[in-house]
C-alpha cells in the first residue's frame, strides 16, 4: 500500500479520480464501537452473507501491529491496513490513499467494509464520505455501532467517544444482550435511544446480523418520542434537546453558524438533526455529524421549524443561542 505521511493535510478534492468509468457505486459499510464489543465478529458475520460479491475490506488497529487482520475471515478481495492511530485523527489522509487505489481497481468491488480502531471519531468518519469527490464513487449505506451489553455504560462514563459512536450511527447492535437481565436489557435499550433517536436498535447475542437490516432506510425523523426540553439528565450526561420555533431562518446564515459552532465544540455537539424552514416555507432537512453540516431542500410539508440536538450536557439555553442568531 502506498505511503503518505498522516501529518500531511493538503488533500486535493482530486485525490480520488472522478474521470474512472464506473457501472455503479461502492457499498460501504462502516463498523464502529469500543474495543471488545464484537466488531470483527460481526465483520465475519457479514462477509459469509455477502460471499456472492466481491468485497473490500479495510482494517484500522490503534498500534503497530494490526492482530484483527488475522481473524478476518469470509469472502473478500483484500484487506487494506491502517495501524499506528485512529482513523480521523492522524491517519484520515491514509484513508483517502486506500479509497483512491479502490477508486483506480479496474474491477471494482461491490461492498467496502471499513472496521475501525475502538476510540474511532464516527462523526468526522462518516464526513469523509459525504465529501461530494468521494460520493461520486463511493455511497456510505450504514454505520453501524457494536456495544457490549456488560460494560458500555461504563465505557459512556469514562470517555465521550463512545456516546459520539452511538450518536452519528444509524444501526446499533447491542452484543453480547443474553449475559445481562432481561429488565436491565430493556432499560439499557431505552437509555442508548435516548442518545440517538434515529438509529435501528438490534440485541443480539453472538455479534451476528442479518444482512437484511443493511438495507433499511435510514430514518430522517426520531424512531421514538424526544423528551422536550427540561428534560432529567441522561447516561452520564448525554442527552437530547428539542428545539422548535415557529420562526423561519436564514439557510445560508445557519450553515454558516452551525459550520464555525462546530468545528470549535463538535465534541460536545455529537449530532443535530431536523427540519426547517426559510423564508418561503420551503422545508430543508439538516443533518451533522462530527465537523459536518449538511442542509439540503427536502420534500416535505411542515408547519414549524425542528431539531434534535445531541451531545454532552446539553440544555436548551444552549441551543437557544446557537440557533437563533440564524432565524429571519
Amino acid at each position: 500500500m502506498t505511503t503518505i505521511d498522516p501529518s500531511s493535510k493538503n488533500i486535493p478534492s482530486a485525490s480520488i479520480p472522478l474521470n474512472i468509468e464506473k457501472k455503479s457505486k461502492v457499498n460501504v459499510y462502516i463498523i464502529t464501537g469500543f474495543l471488545g464489543a464484537g466488531k470483527t465478529t460481526l465483520l465475519n458475520s457479514l462477509l459469509s452473507q455477502f460471499d456472492q460479491e466481491k468485497n473490500i475490506v479495510v482494517e484500522n488497529e490503534f498500534g503497530e501491529i494490526n492482530i484483527d487482520k488475522n481473524l478476518v475471515q469470509g469472502n473478500f478481495k483484500k484487506v487494506f491496513e491502517i495501524t499506528g492511530g485512529c482513523l480521523c485523527c492522524n491517519l484520515d489522509t491514509e484513508l483517502y490513499d486506500v479509497l483512491d487505489q479502490i477508486a483506480r481497481m479496474e474491477n471494482k468491488p461491490d461492498n467496502l467494509f471499513l472496521e475501525t480502531t475502538g476510540i474511532a471519531d464516527a462523526g468526522n468518519l462518516s464526513a469523509i464520505f459525504n465529501e461530494e469527490f468521494v460520493k461520486e464513487i463511493f455511497d456510505l449505506k450504514k454505520m453501524i455501532c457494536v456495544t457490549d451489553a456488560e460494560v458500555v455504560e461504563d465505557f459512556l462514563g469514562k470517555t465521550s467517544e463512545t456516546a459520539r459512536q452511538i450518536a452519528a450511527s444509524n444501526l446499533v447492535l447491542i452484543n453480547k444482550s443474553g449475559k445481562v437481565a432481561a429488565q436491565y436489557l430493556a432499560l439499557l435499550e431505552e437509555n442508548l435511544k435516548r442518545i440517538n433517536p434515529y438509529a435501528q436498535f438490534t440485541p443480539t447475542t453472538d455479534g451476528t446480523l442479518d444482512k437484511n437490516l443493511l438495507f433499511t432506510k435510514n430514518p430522517v425523523r426520531p424512531l421514538f418520542s424526544v423528551e422536550k426540553p427540561g428534560n432529567k439528565q441522561l447516561m452520564h450526561s448525554i442527552n437530547s434537546v428539542l428545539f422548535e420555533t415557529e420562526s423561519c431562518f436564514d439557510v445560508e446564515k445557519l450553515h454558516s453558524v452551525l459550520q464555525m459552532s462546530l468545528f470549535i465544540y463538535y465534541k460536545d455537539i455529537y449530532r443535530i438533526k431536523g427540519y426547517i424552514k426559510n423564508s418561503k416555507g420551503e422545508a430543508y432537512l439538516l443533518h451533522s455529524a462530527g465537523k459536518t453540516i449538511s442542509i439540503t431542500p427536502a420534500d416535505e410539508q411542515i408547519s414549524h421549524s425542528h431539531l434534535v440536538l445531541i451531545g454532552h450536557k446539553l440544555t436548551l439555553e444552549i441551543a437557544d443561542r446557537l440557533l437563533k442568531p440564524a432565524l429571519c
